[in-house]
């Protein structure tokens, strides 16, 4: 019989391995709703916009847990684009020539965005957060589904990608500017002392 710590830590990975799942399964819905709607060959704009209402609220909802990995899975951006820049093509397809130039600016976007991303980790998001992180996913899918359809192989970025790059880079800055700013606010209200104890009470002696 296995001991209860044990049989924990089975439903603990088991639950995380689901969780993973139902994530890249929204994650999924989220950007096919986004080329089905803007970037239609073929298939229905409404079936799209389906995906979207569908997707779209569980991503805010459930925005507290998956956003953890959001710098992770854009640091792993970052590396791929690396190995772009040094070997001159796509690594997931070494047939497809890519300009270094381009794949810079492309791990700078990422890089960029993953160091803002990972300060959304350890606090709780609010409003602006979560409007903010998914208009950053948002244009990120733009950006993806654009380059998808409308550049042919091995064509340089276009000012389109730099368009969608800049604003979702803002929509993470406004994130993070803001949680700045909330922090600063709740260090200087009353009663707020970094040295002793309540408002009008004399920090202890050393």
């Amino acid at each position: 019989m296995q001991k209860p710590g044990k049989m924990s830590q089975v439903k603990s990975g088991l639950r995380l391995a689901g969780l993973t799942l139902v994530f890249f399964g929204i994650a999924g819905l989220f950007f096919a709703g986004v080329n089905y709607s803007f970037f239609p060959a073929g298939q229905s704009r409404a079936l799209g916009l389906v995906f979207l209402i569908i997707s779209a609220p569980v991503m805010v909802v459930t925005m507290n847990r998956w956003v953890k990995v959001l710098a992770g899975l854009l640091a792993l951006a970052v590396l791929n684009g690396v190995l772009s820049i040094s070997t001159g093509h796509l690594l997931a397809n070494p047939t497809q020539p890519m300009s270094r130039l381009d794949a810079l600016y492309i791990t700078v976007f990422f890089a960029v965005a993953a160091a803002l991303a990972s300060t959304l980790k350890g606090r709780k998001l609010n409003l602006v957060d979560r409007i903010a992180v998914l208009a950053f996913v948002s244009s990120l899918a733009l950006l993806m589904e654009y380059e998808g359809t409308h550049l042919r192989p091995g064509a340089p970025l276009a000012s389109p990608d730099f368009t969608l790059m800049g604003i979702g880079l803002c929509c993470l800055l406004v994130a993070w500017g803001y949680g700045r700013l909330q922090r600063r606010r709740g260090h200087n209200r009353p009663g707020h002392h970094h040295l002793g104890g309540p408002a009008g009470s004399p920090a202890d002696p050393t």
